[in-house]
């Protein structure tokens, strides 16, 4: 009865509803029911689907079908919600909708029941055109998780709001159905990218409606194709072609739609030929593609489009770099966007990781370029020449290109750019170049490429012709002994100066005239010597610690992580300190305290770090600092004024136009004047003048007194630091509104490309006077700049590209360490790579003393014997000396031979006095003890008794031989440091201090020898180098630098093993060289013949029995002192 039931009702549209076939269909799904009841439901469902239109009943009756074969109470669920779906879903719609319910059914029933039972609601919200695709999209993802197709569905009302237009929300499921195709996975990615694109590209509608509004206001009949405001700077363009009414080239068909129509279809465009070709990176391009035209006018985005598609041909990863670079290319310097894609494509030819490399690397060293540069006319052309000539040698060698790209920023930090040009030049035409030593030479890694770019075919007056009388001129001033380097040989992250060594310019050309260029380089000499004689690398002084107390409690983070609400307050004792724990509030109380406290041995560098904004803190100190010395120098040397005078008036002269810099340097420039130019100029006076009133107020107060420190300079930071982010609204809108009467001025008075033709054939030496002019600003402020772009943020490298960087991950410094850089030899190369290596400097852990105790106990007899032989190698403080011409007694022997020769013949010694002379060993060692890995070994283990002879770590032998080392020397009296290494890639040697040459042998020490333990690999080379310059601080007669390890040097990007040996043996080289003794205690006679190679031309020796160490080193010590 229900089955002719079901088909009496629908009689009528039978024909058309598809007549026996689905008859049939559903006579068997009924006759499987066996409940009455839920075949009258479905009866009754089937009566009220018959009265909908034929094709709709069709569809849902053939689901319906399909459904009650897999889950009977999900088929009722979906019956019952068809007569609601027909209102939204046409036939088509409602199938593909009730398939999708069914493969969720298949999955889980509960979710497809759950999903017939929400219905259709949210699709009413997704147009016609686009709900199919929706729903095929879902379909293909659930092929990959159901949760992943239900969220994409339930997300699409909203995507559909965001989009806000029918026929564009239609388009993006296009291309969603194309990734799906490809990668489900992706197009779900690509869904929920979607929200923020259409965001961005709708801000370029509203940008072109407002300045369209603006140019009619305005008036005239300028037919132009796109007018855009930049946002860079808020400089109104308009771009015409008067030849084709295009812009760029762009196809015809274009006109009358409007910039962000034009945009948007570009980039659905772009983003389906991604699909189509690459599939599922075309997600990843979606996602990437807001921040990549963040701040482009509507011309800009479509010249990236159109490039990026271009280079679909690498590849969807190499494209999607080409399109996030291009981006960044067109907000610093978009005059050189088409140079840049003519240099990827010349490097893409070289292969796709050289392509990916450029991409990734080059917008940051043309950012850098665009901080160190004031004016935008000079930046664009500075910025051209630099594409060029990485042009010029990307067609010889394309990773050489990148590497010349890369080291553009430092090289033109001291060297102009048409020495930059011959530079490069000279490495293309250099004989004998393998492809690496090319590389190595435009990376500015070698000492041959450093000093071709400070010396190659330079005008001026070369720093090594001034470099020792300006060291004797630093010397006089601070009384202590310093190196002076050039700047462009020295790594970024050590121009800001250690208080050693002082880093100039290694040419000047700024006068013209080698007088005054001697004076400028004795007014940067003398600003250096400030640095050290007035306190700049000053560390944990009194005021540094009050500066940092204010500053952290200025910039405290606003919400602090909750202690624990539940823990229990004072019930639960600690017992590793047998100590009752601490309430939280009391936790609280001294994490706060301690987190305003500077670090042991912290110096400004500590303080900047409290800033939210690192770099632009340290870009506003780099400037005050200087200011204060400058002020400092005038009351202390007054003879120097003259000559600060002199470049202060030049400063002045060649500052630019205020009105003519980017919004972004506005500040910075004013500071600069009014810091280092003898206050700011007018025009910047007429324009910002509370601003400059503000700054002049600062400087004043903190700056002026003769008696002012570098904490008073951090003080004075936080208050320009605050006055910058209060000003910069004010500042943007005071600078669009000069811009704009810029712009219509240029605009009305543009000139003929005759006369720009003409103005590009000015002579070779006017370009290097406008070099002179552009390097004025930066001599003085590079020693910070590196501080500032370094606190930005690092990129990441990943893959075969690395090496291209040619950078090895460094780890952050913790506070208090240090680092430094250091040379390394280079085999291949046959060359010094210039500050390839980074030590950091650190503090061992501390440990228990018992190890120290334990130690004391084990060789209680022969410390005993030892002190005793190094008490009688102590001298005596006073010895006569006899033979004087002058004395406090006479020498008796003496003064009998001269009455005796004097009656001779006349012909008397007057030597007859004896003096007490104090006379003391002159002696300092180091200590420096290999903390690798292979330490860890294990030696004199019984093998039949491995429980009760366990044996002893390799480490843990040298450690003792440490302890009857010092125990010696504090009997004999001579000072020594014990240092520990171990590194993990070359900027990442670290070198342990476990005892200073000035640190007292106590508890603190003995806690730290029984801290050191084993880790990482042995990159010698360095570690050498640096102990020697630790050790070249001692005034010593002898000294010795004696290096415990247990075989050779390893690090894993320290290349073959011959290379290791090459540099470590040359650091051993250089430091006997520089006075210092080197010997070598190792444990590895299995590869004696290779030790002898390495250690052949200093002294070393094999320690067969590693259990022997202890004992035989006191030995060995003697043997080198007496």
């Amino acid at each position: 009865m229900a089955d002719k039931y079901i088909f009496d009702a629908e009689e009528e549209g039978r024909e058309s509803a598809g007549g026996e076939p689905l008859e049939k269909a559903l006579r068997e799904r009924l006759r499987s029911v066996r409940n009455a009841g839920e075949r009258r439901t479905i009866a009754g469902l089937a009566r009220e689907i018959g009265k909908l239109p034929a094709d709709v009943a069709r569809a849902a009756l053939e689901v319906g079908a399909g459904l009650v074969s897999v889950s009977l109470r999900a088929g009722v669920d979906f019956l019952r919600v068809v007569p609601e779906a027909a209102r939204v879903l046409d036939a088509e719609e409602l199938r593909a909708w009730g398939e999708m319910g069914r493969r969720l059914v298949m999955a889980d029933v509960e979710t497809g029941a759950a999903f017939f039972t929400a219905g259709v609601g949210g699709l009413g919200e997704i147009p016609r055109g686009a709900r199919l695709l929706l729903l095929h999209v879902c379909a293909r993802q659930l092929t990959l998780s159901t949760s992943t197709a239900l969220e994409t569905y339930r997300r699409a009302p909203e995507i559909a709001r965001a989009v806000g237009d029918a026929e564009l929300l239609r388009q993006i499921f296009e291309v969603a159905l194309e990734v799906a195709r490809r990668s489900a996975r992706h197009s779900a990615d690509f869904i929920a990218a979607t929200p923020e694109v259409a965001a961005r590209l709708s801000a370029f509608r509203e940008r072109e409606a407002s300045a369209t509004e603006d140019a009619t206001a305005v008036g005239g009949e300028v037919e132009a194709v796109e007018v855009e405001t930049v946002a860079r700077g808020g400089v109104p363009r308009v771009d015409v072609d008067e030849g084709r009414g295009v812009e760029n080239g762009e196809r015809a068909d274009d006109e009358g739609v409007t910039g962000d129509g034009r945009v948007t279809r570009a980039a659905l465009e772009l983003a389906g030929a991604f699909a189509s070709r690459v599939g599922g990176i075309a997600a990843e391009m979606w996602a990437a593609l807001p921040a990549s035209v963040e701040g482009l006018g509507a011309g800009e985005a479509l010249r990236l489009f159109r490039q990026t598609e271009g280079f679909l041909d690498r590849g969807g990863a190499a494209a999607q770099h080409v399109l996030v670079a291009g981006g960044e290319v067109l907000r610093l310097v978009p005059e050189v966007f088409d140079e840049w894609g003519a240099l990827l494509r010349t490097v893409a030819a070289h292969n796709n990781s050289c392509l990916v490399a450029l991409a990734r690397t080059g917008p940051a060293a043309l950012r850098s370029l665009a901080e160190s540069r004031t004016e935008r006319a000079r930046l664009a052309e500075v910025a051209l020449s630099v594409v060029e000539v990485a042009h010029e040698v990307a067609r010889v060698d394309a990773e050489a290109a990148i590497c010349c790209f890369r080291s553009a920023p430092a090289a033109l930090r001291a060297t102009t750019v048409e020495r930059f040009r011959r530079w490069a030049r000279e490495g293309l035409l250099a004989e004998n170049l393998s492809a690496r030593a090319r590389r190595s030479y435009f990376a500015l890694e070698t000492r041959r490429s450093n000093e071709q770019l400070q010396s190659g075919g330079a005008q001026g007056l070369a720093l090594e012709e001034v470099a020792q009388t300006l060291r004797l001129y630093v010397e006089g001033l601070t009384g202590r002994a310093v190196e002076v380097a050039p700047l462009s040989a020295v790594p970024d992250e050590q121009r800001i100066g250690d208080g050693r060594t002082i880093h100039l310019p290694s040419n000047v050309s700024e006068f013209g005239d080698a007088g005054l260029d001697f004076r400028l380089y004795k007014v940067l000499a003398a600003h250096a010597a400030g640095q050290i004689e007035f306190g700049t690398h000053e560390r944990d002084t009194s005021d540094l610690r009050a500066a940092y107390e204010s500053l952290a409690a200025a910039y405290a983070p606003e919400n602090a992580d909750a202690l624990d609400a539940f823990s229990l307050d004072g019930y639960i004792n600690d017992p590793s300190t047998s100590e009752r724990a601490r309430a939280p509030e009391e936790e609280a109380r001294l994490a706060e305290a301690a987190r305003r406290r500077l670090p042991e041995g912290g110096d400004y560098r500590a303080a900047l770090a409290l800033f939210p904004q690192r770099g632009l803190a340290a870009r506003i100190f780099g400037t005050l600092e200087n200011g204060r010395i400058d002020r400092r120098l005038r009351h202390t040397y007054r003879g120097l004024a003259r000559d600060l005078d002199l470049v202060r008036e030049y400063l002045r002269r060649n500052r630019p136009r205020i009105a003519a810099l980017p919004v972004t340097l506005v500040p910075f420039e004013l500071l600069f004047q009014i810091t280092l130019c003898g206050g700011a100029l007018e025009d910047a006076r007429a324009i910002y003048g509370q601003v400059v009133s503000e700054l002049e107020t600062i400087v004043v107060e903190y700056l002026t007194d003769a008696r002012s420190s570098v904490a008073d300079t951090l003080m004075a930071t936080a208050r320009v630091y605050s006055l910058f982010q209060s000003v910069v609204p004010d500042i943007t809108e005071r600078q669009s509104q000069d811009d704009e009467e810029h712009g219509a001025e240029s605009q009305g008075g543009a000139r003929s490309n005759l006369e720009k033709e003409g103005e590009k054939r000015e002579d070779s030496s006017q370009a290097e006077r406008q070099e002179r002019r552009r390097d004025a600003h930066e001599l003085f402020n590079a020693w910070a700049a590196a501080e500032s772009a370094d606190s930005d943020g690092e990129e990441t490298l990943t893959g075969e590209e690395r090496w291209l960087k040619g950078d090895s991950p460094e780890h952050d410094l913790e506070p208090g360490e240090e680092a430094f850089e250091y040379d390394e030899w280079d085999r291949d190369l046959s060359d010094t790579r210039v500050g390839w290596c980074r030590v950091v400097e650190k503090r061992t852990r501390r440990g228990d003393r018992s190890f120290v105790e334990l130690t004391r106990a084990r060789y209680r007899g022969v410390i005993s014997s030892i002190r005793h032989q190094f008490q009688l190698m102590r001298p005596e403080s006073l010895k006569r000396v006899a033979n004087e011409l002058d004395g406090d007694d006479y020498d008796l022997n003496a003064l009998i031979d001269y009455v005796i020769d004097r009656r001779a013949d006349g012909q008397q010694s007057e030597r007859i006095y004896t003096k007490r002379l104090r006379h003391e060993r002159d002696v300092a060692v180091s200590f420096l003890l290999d903390q690798s890995s292979s330490t860890a070994r294990t030696i004199g283990r019984h093998p039949l008794q491995p429980y009760t002879h366990p044996g002893r770590r390799i480490i843990e032998v040298e450690k003792e031989g440490l302890v009857l080392m010092s125990e010696a020397l504090e009997a004999v009296g001579d000072p020594y440091s014990i240092d520990g290494f171990t590194s993990e890639g070359r900027r990442n040697v670290k070198f342990y201090v476990v005892k200073d040459f000035d640190k007292p042998y106590a508890d603190e020490v003995e806690r730290r020898i029984g801290g050191i333990n084993y880790q990482n690999n042995t990159r010698l080379g360095a570690a050498i180098r640096h102990a020697a310059a630790k050790l070249r601080t001692q005034e010593a007669r002898t000294r010795l630098l004696i290096v415990l390890s247990d075989g050779r040097p390893y690090d894993h990007d320290y290349g073959d093993a011959r290379y290791a040996r090459e540099d470590t043996r040359e650091a051993l080289r250089q430091t006997r060289l520089d006075g210092i003794t080197p010997f070598c205690i190792t444990i590895d006679r299995d590869s004696e013949a290779e030790l002898r190679d390495l250690y052949g031309e200093v002294g070393y020796t094999i320690i067969d029995d590693v259990l022997t160490l202890p004992e035989r080193m006191p030995a060995i010590y003697r043997r080198l002192t007496t």
